[in-house]
């Protein structure tokens, strides 16, 4: 009876401490939201209910916190979940994971010794496609597919 007792609760204990898990799922933006900088230094995409202060992303590109006033962010997230972020003149591409109440920099990805002139991201699953004029690399979580180009 005791080992029944022990056992019957080992169950119970077991079964709640397992963890849901709904799979697969995708998590990617179909296409890339270029979302203004406001006067604060948010950015905020309605669409996908998502909202960021880039003050300090701006810091660590050029420097200067106050530089995100007037700038634009490209902005796409591909299928697990992780944010490419980058702009015009940025000689990097960010990507981040979600993380609680905050996006956690994963890598810091150099693409450009002058800055990035007019870029622009594309979803090519798995992979993320930045283009800048001639320039096309793609992208992971882990930084450049392939190595650099």
């Amino acid at each position: 009876m005791r080992i029944f007792v022990v056992l019957a609760l080992l169950v119970i204990i077991s079964a709640a401490c397992s963890s849901l898990k709904l799979s697969p799922a995708e998590f990617g933006w179909p296409i890339e939201s270029v979302q203004k900088v406001d006067k604060e230094g948010f950015v905020k995409e309605d669409r996908y209910s998502f909202s960021f202060n880039s003050k300090a992303l701006f810091l660590e590109e050029m420097q200067d916190s106050m530089a995100y006033q007037g700038k634009d962010l490209r902005i796409i997230r591909n299928q697990d979940g992780y944010y490419f972020i980058t702009s015009k003149s940025f000689k990097n591409v960010y990507i981040f994971e979600q993380a609680e109440a905050s996006l956690e920099l994963k890598e810091k990805v150099f693409v450009s010794e002058n800055g990035l002139n007019n870029p622009f991201f594309n979803q090519r699953n798995p992979y993320i496609e930045l283009v800048d004029g001639d320039f096309k690399i793609f992208l992971t979580g882990e930084g450049i597919y392939g190595g650099a180009k």
